[in-house]
């Protein structure tokens, strides 16, 4: 972990990166077709966004 994020964890210690709060997410799933529908909700999520970003400033 960098040496920034130690320093922002120590101001806020409730503080969650985005993989903490992904892999409790992804640990509450009941069964393996819910772990599996979980993880293409979080990756179609990644893809979105990303796509957003590309075609948010390439586009206009």
């Amino acid at each position: 972990m960098s040496k920034l994020m130690e320093i922002f964890k120590s101001f806020f210690p409730d503080f969650k990166s985005q993989h903490d709060i992904e892999e409790a997410f992804l640990s509450e799933s009941t069964d393996v077709c819910d772990l599996e529908r979980r993880m293409r909700l979080i990756d179609n999520a990644a893809r979105d966004g990303a796509r957003g970003l590309v075609y948010g400033t390439m586009m206009r």
